[in-house]
């Protein structure tokens, strides 16, 4: 008769093995997602990169100005514009608000009988150029295992 120490030790051996298998199994499942994240990021640094150069060619300052002269007709200022920060009024008088509106009804007035009041729209003389989003990496959350082992090896990867 086989004496019960014996089969002691082979259900052992055979939990034993169960766990092993188990745990390799994780083990095998985490690497894939590692990889699978490795992967991810080596993928948002080559967008990255592509979107690095994108920029440097659109901001390269000889293409701005070869842009600017061909698409916007500006001129330089003249110099009788130019003006120190003290000839500038900060806060308008009475006396110039009051030469502004003396002014600006007969400009108004020729442009209202020119054109119908229903039909008047303001011009835009500069377009603001559209707001530029800048593409910020998205953490990625793991899932955390619910078993006993991959909360030990979860544990291990925040340790390293």
């Amino acid at each position: 008769m086989i004496r019960i120490t014996t089969l002691l030790w082979v259900a052992l051996l055979v939990v034993a093995g169960g766990t092993v298998m188990h745990v390799s199994y994780q083990v095998r499942q985490v690497e894939r997602h590692l990889s699978q994240l490795n992967r991810d990021t080596r993928q948002e640094q080559d967008k990255l990169r592509i979107l690095s150069a994108e920029w440097d060619t659109l901001n390269d300052p000889h293409r701005i100005d070869e842009l600017s002269k061909r698409h916007l007709t500006l001129e330089p200022t003249p110099i009788a514009r130019v003006v120190s920060l003290d000839q500038v009024p900060m806060k308008m008088t009475d006396d110039q608000i009051a030469k502004l509106a003396a002014a600006a009804p007969s400009k108004t007035a020729k442009a209202r009988a020119a054109a119908p009041a229903s039909t008047k729209k303001p011009e835009v003389l500069i377009k603001a150029p559209a707001s530029r989003t800048v593409i910020q990496p998205v953490p990625v959350k793991t899932q955390q295992p619910q078993d006993g082992v991959g909360l030990i090896l979860a544990r291990m990867e925040k340790h390293e």
